[in-house]
């Protein structure tokens, strides 16, 4: 499929829902910093993903509905880009506009090449609608073209149409629908109500008249014989007479059997029929079927029947695009019909192709680079967000950039694991070591706990100068279980401290721990460089915590002790210590204590 029909449905997306969502159903198609370029090819696949990331994202369409409102995005996009001018005068009436779909598509070739159209044919008609036959190598575009008709019937010829699905099928790799159109088919009329538009003297015309009129025309009976061809194709083919037109022609469109009974059924659609082999510039047919160097001469034009000659006439001309494509095929400008515009076309069409080719590759480039720098910025983005997150909390960050003032995110939370961690004998350690040494220690230490800290979906709330690591649970982001995971947490830095090392004397470093539950104030402080802090009593206790903890040991409050109780951590008693504020208790996991805690209050200090 061409990159146009895909911008029309990004307009309309980004028009009706907005860029943000037009974003996120890239993304859910697999096709994000996806640039559509309006004469590229794309996968047929890529519609079907997009109206079913449309119907995930959006919901408030199916994606049947979705893949009919893209066909209606179709007609609208390409009304503002001019082609509605060819769509108006395609037909006096919606009935000849359903007739000339395929000669639509003809038209159009010239520009888009590499199109492959589908088939439109019109079985049935009478003055209530008609029934339409689609077919397509494409499979599950019917609701597409249903949006396609209703549009193209409302806004260029002011009719209202129902469209139903009589029946689907498929065929040799190739899908049949049949639609039913009910309209007012005012331009309808009965066979015997037709009058004839030719008097009696103009009724016949010579053979030789007429093969000189269509110098590319075949004449073939019922039996699909061919009996007589123009005399440019004579040139080029050889001697054809008295053989199967369907051994030297293949049938290409109209999507349908190349029979005698499906001819005279489609007399008014154009029909496309290919050499079955190539034709060199010496007009000597190749037996080569892989041939790089020859194109297959491809001739498009109406099947007629001749009721005088009891025959069908291919009234027909070579479909050819520039010079080159004609040297490809064998003919010469001189085979071409002087009575029509084939001549003209292939000239017009080499004058223009250098500037359009230019064109095109410079839009092709463009795209490219446009692709290229949402990847970079995507890229940056992240860059930017993780750089981000690492200030704050990801639910503060992402509120902030929706637009929320940052005096909004201060608010109070009843219960909160705050935890402090402390690295034993780090002064001593920076009276002994250089400040490089010093440096390097702390940021292997606190990028390991980092680690374990994302690890538990917690908060690292600050990072004191004296090696003090401070963790809260349950904030911004309220959690049930914040005193648990606090508590593996505080477990897990002392088994992970132990694996380090003093950088000077070569020993296992130790922590010591103290974690303590209450409310607290919280906000982000600050505009050059904010900072999301935590306020209250509960932060002062939590630090007394540790600062009267030991070495190896997470010494907790009576709070913590109450939550922790009974969630498979072992707690021991401690005994009476001089603390100013609070309660303490030893908590483990193993046989071996690992946290402690007072039962008893002191006011000593």
């Amino acid at each position: 499929m061409y990159g146009l029909l895909f911008e029309s449905i990004q307009h309309y997306i980004k028009e009706d829902y907005g860029e943000e969502e037009w974003l996120k159903i890239l993304e859910d198609a697999g096709l994000k910093n996806m640039v559509f370029t309006t004469h590229n090819v794309y996968k047929d696949q890529i519609m079907l993903n997009l109206a079913s990331s449309c119907s995930n994202i959006l919901k408030d369409r199916t994606m049947d509905e979705f893949l009919s409102f893209f066909g209606t995005c179709f007609v609208n996009f390409c009304a503002g880009y001019g082609y509605d001018k060819i769509l108006r005068v395609a037909g006096r009436h919606y009935r000849d506009f359903l007739n000339g779909i395929d000669n639509l598509h003809e038209t159009i070739r010239f520009s888009y090449p590499r199109l492959k159209s589908p088939s439109f044919i019109v079985e049935t008609e009478d003055a209530y609608g008609c029934v339409l036959v689609y077919r397509s190598i494409r499979h599950g575009f019917s609701s597409y073209v249903i949006g396609q008709l209703r549009q193209c019937a409302k806004q260029f010829y002011n009719v209202d149409v129902e469209v139903r699905i009589l029946e689907q099928l498929e065929q040799s790799g190739r899908y049949h629908t049949t639609f039913r159109l009910n309209f007012h088919n005012k331009g309808f009329k009965p066979e015997n109500e037709k009058k004839a538009a030719i008097s009696e003297e103009f009724r016949t015309i010579s053979g030789t008249t007429f093969f000189k009129l269509f110098p590319f025309c075949i004449v073939f009976d019922n039996t699909m014989t061919i009996r007589h061809v123009g005399e440019s194709l004579a040139t080029m083919m050889g001697e054809v007479k008295d053989t199967k037109i369907t051994d030297k022609f293949s049938l290409r469109r109209p999507l349908v059997e190349f029979t005698w009974d499906n001819i005279l059924s489609f007399q008014t659609v154009i029909f496309e029929l290919e050499a079955s082999r190539y034709i060199d510039g010496s007009s000597k047919l190749s037996a080569s079927k892989k041939c790089t160097h020859y194109k297959k001469l491809l001739l498009k034009g109406q099947l007629k029947y001749l009721p005088d000659w009891k025959m069908v006439a291919f009234l027909c001309t070579p479909l050819i695009t520039d010079l080159e494509d004609m040297q490809k095929t064998g003919l010469f400008m001189n085979d071409l019909n002087m009575y029509d515009s084939s001549r003209e076309m292939v000239l017009y069409g080499w004058h223009n192709a250098s500037q359009l080719e230019h064109r095109v590759d410079q839009q092709v480039e463009a795209s490219r680079q446009i692709a290229e720098n949402l990847q970079k910025l995507d890229q940056w983005r992240r860059k930017g967000d993780t750089l981000l997150y690492s200030m704050m909390p990801r639910s503060i960050a992402i509120r902030l950039k929706n637009g929320e003032d940052p005096i909004n995110t201060c608010e109070s939370f009843d219960s909160v694991s705050v935890m402090f961690c402390y690295l034993v004998g780090f002064t001593e350690m920076c009276a002994r070591a250089s400040a490089l040494q010093i440096v390097e220690c702390i940021n292997n230490v606190f990028i390991f706990f980092d680690d374990i800290v994302d690890r538990y979906k917690l908060f690292k709330v600050e990072t004191l100068g004296d090696a003090v690591y401070m963790v809260a649970g349950g904030v911004p982001d309220r959690q049930p279980d914040h005193a648990q995971r606090v508590a593996r947490l505080a477990l897990e830095f002392l088994e992970k401290a132990r694996t380090l090392k003093d950088p000077l004397s070569g020993n296992n470093l130790k922590a010591r721990i103290g974690m303590h539950i209450g409310s607290v104030a919280s906000g982000l402080v600050g505009r050059r460089t904010p900072q999301y802090c935590l306020f209250g009593d509960t932060v002062n206790t939590a630090s007394r915590m540790q600062s009267y903890s030991e070495a190896g040991r997470i010494h907790i409050s009576q709070p913590c002790k109450d939550s922790l109780q009974g969630k498979g951590f072992i707690i021991k008693y401690r005994g009476f210590v001089h603390v100013k504020v609070s309660f303490s208790l030893l908590l483990s996991t193993s046989s071996q204590v690992r946290l402690y805690f007072t039962s008893e209050y002191s006011s000593k200090t």
